[in-house]
């Protein structure tokens, strides 16, 4: 025979639990779903050239955009709960076809990814500023 404690108040506890670290900040760490802003811009070096991109998930498609020298255009996601969100991008500028993982939660630990798009490959700005080759086909 259970006691009123075991029945009620320990099943409500771990609800609450559960609960509370959904909403909170630290949850991000665990693997909760979290809303990621991406945003890419067009750097190549001539101005004139214009950068085609088309980006998408297994579950979306954003379709195709032009940027001009300079411009950008961004999407906004939530990550899903097992850390394994992928968004990949098709690049066309100067009759060059590249690909690259625009955002791949095992490697992007962002909230807001800003990418510059150049020539050698996507550049994520922040305090590293590193630089990422093209996916290979």
């Amino acid at each position: 025979m259970t006691s009123h404690f075991q029945r009620n108040v320990v099943p409500l506890a771990l609800v609450l639990l559960v609960v509370l670290s959904a909403t909170s900040t630290v949850s991000a760490g665990w693997g909760w779903p979290r809303h990621t802003v991406v945003k890419i811009r067009n750097l190549l070096k001539d101005d004139a050239v214009s950068l085609k991109l088309h980006c998408q998930s297994k579950d979306d498609d954003l379709g195709e955009h032009s940027l001009a020298s300079r411009e950008s255009y961004s999407f906004e996601f939530r990550t899903n709960i097992m850390k394994t969100t992928l968004f990949f991008c098709r690049f066309e500028f100067e009759n060059r076809v590249q690909y690259f993982d625009i955002f791949r939660n095992s490697r992007d630990d962002c909230k807001s990814c800003f990418w510059d798009i150049v020539e050698e490959g996507p550049c994520l700005w922040g305090i590293d500023g590193v630089c990422y080759q093209w996916n290979k086909d």
